[in-house]
Order: structure tokens, then sequence, then C-alpha cells
């Protein structure tokens, strides 16, 4: 049985084998409510710095399933707190609500088989799902953690959101009386990932203007678009370092006005990344440089705006929640493979707080309109989810002092 091999694995005193052993049964038959959850939680529309709506939705969910004091605080996260044995807060599980799609994106869930398709199905609303679930089956046998554990759906976790839900939920849980947080586990991303090195990024937003004028009357008189494009070639031939890993991409462009105008105006924004955050501030240091002496020559003004800051971290492969994950996934016939990746968890690993980020899903197309994932791939999923959370309550309960 799975529960033996958890308890062989871990000598766990977090949780007993048989009340393991029922929380397994109790998610090997609620694959079809799962389904449901996930389509609740997508069809709900929630870019990023707008997911009021889908938290509230979130929210309601949790107070059905037994966690009656959940709230939404001022960041748009949504958190519920499971209580446990009369001890502090211990373990936060984040699984982001928010998307890349617009809010007038049309999202409808189609079941085709195996397949759950729609905009946003797996990136992030399966994990939310499967978070929600793994709360109910808690519940539905009475289980007690050593500790309390905060589950929450953070808000703005992709692109320019910055990951100010759970900066935001950090900064509120560091002043707690009733808060000690001991580890992290972010759900997010596809089966057989496990994110324990957080990629570092700083992100520009560069603002050019010139004089412009009339192509052919003023010709010759400073472009801000020509500047810009100047400052794109050179930026593209910057030497990116292959160790530490990094990278450098200017991802938007725009400006002018008409094709025979002189453009006043271009905007560009620079995306940069770094395992390493030495690496990563003479990657900026470097674009800076070329903007500056490129804009110069141009006879163009130039405005920089961070738009967008991730610190960069590391959890070693050797540490208890990394090992406590991978052993889930080996019960389970799935290996997880340690990578790199820009996740919830950056925040965490920055500050020293033990994180790490699971994969729940197999699927495809993520970040497009035509995303799919596996259902039966949630079998696996919602025990991983399920085996990894309660890895991190038992490593946090050790030598946690009882709340006052």
């Amino acid at each position: 049985m799975i529960s033996s091999e958890w308890a062989q694995a871990f000598s766990a005193d977090a949780v007993g084998e048989e009340e393991l052993d029922q929380m397994l049964r109790f998610l090997a038959n609620a694959l079809e409510d799962t389904v449901g959850m996930i389509t609740q939680v997508c069809e709900m529309p929630a870019p990023s710095y707008h997911e009021r709506s889908r938290a509230e939705l979130i929210k309601g969910i949790m107070g059905q399933i037994g966690l009656e004091d959940a709230e939404i605080d001022s960041h748009n996260n949504v958190i519920g707190r499971y209580p446990g044995q009369g001890r502090k807060a211990a373990v936060a599980v984040c699984a982001h609500i928010d998307t890349v799609f617009p809010p007038d994106t049309e999202i409808m869930v189609t079941h085709e088989g195996d397949w759950l398709k729609a905009p946003g199905v797996g990136d992030n609303s399966t994990s939310v799902g499967v978070m929600l679930q793994t709360i109910k089956a808690w519940r539905r046998v009475g289980y007690h953690p050593p500790c309390d554990v905060l589950f929450v759906g953070s808000a703005c976790e992709e692109g320019l959101g910055d990951l100010r839900g759970v900066r935001g939920l950090l900064d509120d849980c560091e002043v707690r009386d009733d808060v000690d947080l001991r580890a992290m586990i972010a759900l997010d991303g596809r089966l057989g990932n496990l994110t324990n090195t957080a990629v570092g990024s700083k992100r520009l937003r560069v603002v050019v203007r010139a004089e412009g004028g009339h192509s052919w009357r003023d010709y010759g008189c400073p472009s801000a678009i020509h500047g810009l494009g100047s400052c794109i070639h050179h930026i593209a031939s910057i030497d990116v370092p292959a160790d530490p890993p990094s990278a450098l991409n200017v991802g938007i462009i725009e400006g002018g006005t008409s094709v025979n105008t002189i453009a006043e105006y271009a905007r560009m924004l620079v995306d940069m990344r770094s395992v390493d955050n030495g690496a990563l501030k003479q990657l900026e240091d470097e674009v800076r440089g070329v903007i500056r002496e490129d804009l110069k020559k141009a006879n163009c003004s130039w405005e920089i705006e961070v738009v967008g800051e991730r610190p960069a971290g590391h959890l070693a492969e050797g540490h208890q929640l990394v090992q406590m994950a991978r052993a889930a996934g080996q019960i389970l016939g799935e290996p997880l493979t340690t990578r790199a990746g820009s996740t919830d968890s950056n925040i965490p690993l920055s500050r020293d707080l033990p994180a790490i980020t699971v994969g729940v899903y197999r699927g495809e197309g993520g970040h497009r309109l035509n995303e799919k994932i596996s259902i039966s791939s949630l079998r696996v999923g919602l025990p991983l989810a399920l085996m990894v959370i309660l890895g991190a309550v038992q490593f946090a309960q050790e030598d946690l002092a009882p709340l006052q």
C-alpha cells in the first residue's frame, strides 16, 4: 500500500498510515468532483491585478468544504487557514489564481475524451482545483495536522504581476504572532517538474523620445524608432552567459504615428533572467549601458522604468523538502526532475524560507487559447500534491514552538 511505503520512507508522525490511506482512497474517487472545481475556477476570468471575482469564488468553495474563516487580503490573495493541534501556521500551500488572458477572452471549458480544454485550464486552474481537493480530503477524514496550514490562492503571479500576491502574503505573515512559516509548497506546472531553483528576472520599460517630423521634409531629424532599433540590435549582441544560466529578450516594441512620420515616441519591454542575482545585475548594467550610448548617439531622450523584479534563489538537492517530493513521486511511479523556473517559490527562496514548486497535471498549450490537460493524469497529481504537502508539514513541525 502507498501509505505503508510512505511511512517506511519517512517514519512520518505528521500523519498516520490509516489517515493517509483514507485520504488517498477519497482522492481516488474524487476525479469528477475535481474536474468540476477546475471548470468553475477556469471559467471565472482572472487577469493579473483583476482576480477579485475568482478570489471570491474560491473563498466560497473553501467555506463550502469546511474552511469557515477564509478571507481575501489586500493583495487579492484568498487565504484559508486549516487548523492544526493548537500551533502556529507553519506551512503555506499556494496555487496562483491569475491568468495571462485579457478579461474579454471567451472561456468555456470543454470535455473531450480524456482532455479538458480551455484557456488557462492548466495554468493554473488545475493546480487550484487540486489544492482545494486536498483541503476536502483532510476535512473528510478529520485530519488534524501538528501545525496550522495556510492554503492560498495567490494573486499576480503571472508576467508583470511580478509575484505581488506571494510578496504581500509573506510580508503580512512576518508581522503576525500566529504565523511562523517554516516551508512553502507552490502547486504550478506539469507532472514530473520539481522546481527548486528560482530564476531571477529584471524587466525594464524603456521609453524613447525624439524630435521626429515628416519623413520627406524633415529627413535626417532624430527618430525614436531608429534610436530604439539601434538599441535592440546591440542588446541582441550582448554575450549572455551560459554559466550561470541566463537569458535576455526584447519582448514588446511600440511607437510611431504613420509610415511617413519620423517617430517622436517609441518604447520597448526588456526581460533579463538568470539563476544568479550577481549575473542578473551585470546583465542589467550592460543593457542600460547600451541604451545610454546608443540613444545619446541618436540624439534621443529616454526613460527607464523597472516594471518587474523577481529574485533568484535555490534549495539544495539534498534538502528534506526536495527529497520528500522525489520520494513521493517515486512511490507513485512519477519520477520528479529538479529544474529552474520562475514561480511563487522565488520569493520565499530569496528570503531563506524553504520552498518548492510541484506540477500536478499533464497538458499542452500553456498560455495559449488551445490549452488542455489530461484528466487521467490527476490520478497521479492529486495524491502527489497530498503527499508533498504532508511532507512539508512533517518538515515544518520539527522544533516548532507552540502558540502562546
